[in-house]
């Protein structure tokens, strides 16, 4: 089977399901962005209140008319004060900007202070639709801001006389000498910027690691960015109980149950137009699930009635007896077949509560690529092969170890199993690349611990997924395979 692995085809923009991957994605890290958010608040508030300085305001005001007209007795007419409007809004620029004025103002302050000081304490605006002018001195000590107003209310005229002089400049508000401070705005402000800042800073790292971490997280990842056909989605389930995820249990949830009998049903469809009988199931890394997916389609290919071998084929660290719950205590399972040991007939047993054969062990063999690629093996799986309907072998993650790849030969067909979010793709591909080297039948994959909220099963669903089905799902259990520290080297 051939598969594409050129990302350029899918590479069609960012679609509604790639948005709601990321809200969800987002939503799902929404602890982490409001602790973040307080953090960053609590800093902004601590700033403010460390760097605060009270700021004290004398404020002036004066209304700009023409010189001919008697303002005090309201002789204006409406064009005069609409040219009074027009000349405040130059008496602004005059007032707040005249380096002139500003030398003078701060020569007659009585303080050490220069025009540049003076300018940047001043603030002047034009009150809305009036020809009234506001000018406001703002500094840290209320003495200087009235003693700077007061110098500036006794040499205005001298300036703006000489740059209009056919108007004046009234004033109508003295200053008056502050009693407090302004209101403090800043901590609310630096506050809220930090809440904002903290939350947008932990969004944008999400955002960033799902955009950079190259991992299956959609449905549609697995016939787009790997090529392959979806033999079906094993949703996310809460691990209640690491012995209970069996298809027989009904605790396993709706959606768990269905699942695998779709698998089931896909490969029966196989089996019956290719004649197929033995099915590899592996993975790429550890902890994929693989076991667990592997055991639960045996029991579902049970469940219709069929003849089916289940053989743990994973020497290194086996585990279909832990996920069934069934003692192996003195069982040599396979390997102990291929050495001669035991007889098939004497290895395999039968279990009548999941009307189902059992190949096992709990004994980790050492040197098992080496045993598992002797003819004996071959052999034993064509011998297998005419006794039983169908026979699923659990093997070893094939892109860790041999020993899939080996065992694959003498298969009908493999099936991958893939984690959602777990395993790069490139190891991904390198391992279908791998499997595909055998000459067997790769049928495709098997998307486990998808997230029945993610988007992809929200848009083909139509609507949210319900409550009662929002099991988490975690596979692995934690036994570890030995070669962890390989797989982290290879991920390297």
């Amino acid at each position: 089977m051939e598969y594409n692995t050129n990302n350029s085809q899918i590479e069609k923009g960012i679609d509604i399901a790639t948005v709601m991957q990321y809200a969800i994605r987002v939503i799902q890290k929404w602890w982490a962005i409001l602790l973040a958010a307080v953090i960053f608040a609590s800093a902004g508030f601590a700033i403010a209140k460390v760097n605060y300085v009270p700021q004290y305001s004398c404020t002036m005001r004066f209304v700009i008319d023409n010189k001919s007209e008697n303002t005090v007795t309201g002789g204006q007419s409406a064009s005069d004060i609409n040219a009074g409007i027009t000349l405040a809004r130059d008496y602004v620029v005059i007032m707040t900007e005249t380096n002139s004025l500003m030398e003078l103002v701060a020569k007659n302050s009585g303080y050490d202070i220069t025009g540049d000081q003076v300018k940047k304490m001043l603030k002047g605006s034009l009150v809305e639709e009036t020809s009234i002018v506001s000018l406001t001195v703002t500094t840290s000590d209320p003495e200087v801001s009235y003693a700077v107003a007061t110098s500036y209310l006794n040499n205005y005229a001298q300036i703006t006389d000489k740059a209009h002089s056919n108007t004046r400049a009234i004033v109508i508000d003295e200053p008056v000498m502050p009693t407090k401070a302004n209101a403090d705005n800043s901590k609310l402000l630096y506050t809220l910027f930090g809440f904002v800042f903290g939350a947008g800073l932990v969004i944008a790292a999400i955002c960033i690691s799902i955009f950079i971490k190259d991992t299956v997280k959609l449905t549609d990842d697995i016939t787009g960015k790997l090529g392959s056909k979806l033999v079906g989605s094993i949703v996310h389930i809460k691990k209640a109980d690491k012995e209970g995820l069996l298809f027989t249990e009904k605790k396993t949830g709706f959606m768990f149950i269905e699942a695998f009998k779709l698998i089931r049903a896909k490969l029966e469809n196989t089996a019956k137009r290719h004649n197929y009988k033995t099915f590899v199931f592996t993975s790429t890394a550890e902890n994929e699930g693989k076991t667990t997916v592997a055991t639960n389609t045996a029991l579902a290919l049970a469940k219709n009635g069929k003849s089916v071998l289940l053989i743990d084929a994973d020497l290194r660290k086996p585990s279909v007896h832990k996920t069934l719950g069934v003692s192996a205590t003195n069982e040599l399972g396979l390997a102990g077949v291929i050495t001669g040991e035991k007889t098939l007939s004497e290895s395999v047993k039968y279990f009548e509560k999941f009307n189902l054969f059992l190949l096992i062990t709990s004994q980790a063999v050492s040197e098992s690529a080496e045993l598992l690629s002797s003819d004996e093996t071959e052999e034993i799986l064509e011998a297998i092969k005419n006794e039983f309907d169908y026979v699923i072998i659990d093997t070893p993650p094939a892109g860790l170890v041999a020993d899939a790849t080996i065992l694959a030969q003498h298969a009908d067909a493999c099936v991958m199993v893939v984690r959602n979010d777990f395993a790069p793709m490139r190891r991904i591909r390198k391992t279908m690349e791998d499997i595909n080297g055998t000459g067997t039948d790769l049928l495709g994959v098997i998307y486990n611990d998808a997230d029945s909220s993610s988007a992809a099963n929200l848009i083909k669903a139509g609507k949210k997924r319900k409550k009662g089905y929002g099991y988490g799902y975690g596979y692995g259990y934690g036994y570890g395979y030995g070669y962890g520290e390989e797989y982290k080297n290879k991920k390297k």
